[in-house]
């Protein structure tokens, strides 16, 4: 079974929102074909603009994790290690 973490629900919740945003746009758009091509592409800069700070920001919680785990993990052996020293 997969499990989603709260990063990739946020990324896919992003993704999901700002496409249905920019169909609707399309779809009720009263202006010319080429200003809704322009629109599109500035809207279509935006959203990869907010989607890569959400990934840098998942790739710094992330990595930030796995020093906490590897330092936690080091203390732990450590300690382990004095204890069974005779």
């Amino acid at each position: 079974m997969i499990f989603m973490t709260t990063t990739s629900k946020v990324i896919t919740g992003v993704l999901v929102g700002a496409s249905v945003g920019i169909i609707a746009g399309i779809l009720i758009a009263p202006d010319s074909g080429k200003r809704t091509r322009e629109k599109l592409a500035d809207k279509a800069k935006d959203l990869k603009s907010r989607v890569t700070g959400t990934l840098d920001d998942a790739r710094i919680a992330y990595n930030r994790e796995i020093e906490s785990l590897m330092s936690n993990g080091k203390s732990g052996i450590d300690s382990l290690k004095n204890s069974l020293k005779v």
